[in-house]
């Protein structure tokens, strides 16, 4: 598989896992403003268990371009 489909693969399953955790908190009536707070703080955990399970390069956002010389 390419690297862009696990990378697309990657962002899906953390995309889903973030929207399950806000649908959690907001069926059990947490406050708008800590479910605002908490959902970069949960997208900057599934991003580094990402690295700790997978490809290091699949949480980088900026992947450099290997140089062609």
């Amino acid at each position: 598989m390419s690297k862009a489909r696990r990378q697309i693969g990657d962002q899906s399953t953390k995309g889903a896992g973030l929207g399950l955790c806000v649908y959690g908190m907001v069926k059990q009536d947490f406050d708008p403003m800590l479910i605002a707070l908490l959902v970069p703080i949960i997208s900057t955990v599934f991003a580094y268990i990402s690295t700790k399970i997978g490809d290091p390069d699949l949480a980088c956002l900026f992947i450099d371009k290997p140089d062609d010389k």
